[in-house]
């Protein structure tokens, strides 16, 4: 015999050793809930009219209010964009130029990577700003 015919089921009461002889109960049936009325639907205006109260109001007493959606730009992606073609410019850059001054390859990649990198997030944030006083 295992253990787990010893233990007694969750509804069980743990101390009644003839708990497991008795045939297990029916769960209580669930009353259904009611159906819920949904509210009447509201005539929209014509295009260009005013609503009246009435269709502006719904029966639950909310009013709807016409909103318009502003579409801007996402400014991290255009700044984030004007750092990734900084840094490949100054990859190239880097890449190109032979090394002179007391500079090697990695430390010219460095400047222009730092100095680059800020004009491309600038340039990016002013396309963005662009971008959206154009729409």
């Amino acid at each position: 015999m295992t253990d787990a015919e010893h233990r007694p089921a969750l509804d069980e009461p743990a101390g009644d050793p003839d708990a497991a002889a008795r045939p297990a109960a029916a769960p209580e049936p669930v009353a259904s809930p009611e159906p819920v009325a949904s509210p009447e639907p509201v005539a929209s205006p014509a295009p260009g009219s005013e609503p009246s109260d009435a269709a502006a109001e719904a029966a639950d007493g909310t009013a709807f209010v016409q909103v318009t959606r502003r579409r801007a730009p996402r400014y991290k992606a255009f700044v984030l964009t004007g750092i990734g073609v900084a840094v490949l410019v100054a990859f190239v850059t880097a890449l190109v130029s032979t090394p002179n001054g007391g500079y090697s390859q990695r430390q010219l990649f460095g400047f222009l990577l730092v100095s680059l990198g800020m004009v491309g997030a600038i340039v990016g944030g002013l396309v963005a700003v662009l971008v959206e006083r154009r729409r």
